[in-house]
């Protein structure tokens, strides 16, 4: 994960930007699939290194870490990212 910021709300964060996210293991990178308000906040989809799937309810205003080159990086950006 580059550039990563802790300072993001989970409010801000889109479909295919990178957060990290704690399972109980250890802390790993994952790319946000899916985010559906609800009541309280958020449902969140989120893809992990492996292409497995899961999904995490969390509150409006949860403060996340998140790639801020993540768009870039991605195949899915809206503007063609081109390596110098």
């Amino acid at each position: 994960m580059s550039k990563a910021s802790g300072n993001d709300r989970i409010d801000a964060v889109t479909p295919g930007d990178i957060i990290a996210v704690n399972r109980g293991s250890a802390e790993r990178s994952c790319k946000v699939a899916f985010k559906d308000s609800t009541d309280a906040g958020y449902l969140i989809t989120l893809e992990g290194d492996e292409g497995e799937t899961f999904q995490l309810d969390l509150a409006a205003g949860t403060t996340v870490e998140r790639s801020l080159a993540s768009k870039w990086e991605s195949a899915q950006s809206p503007t063609p990212h081109v390596e110098s």
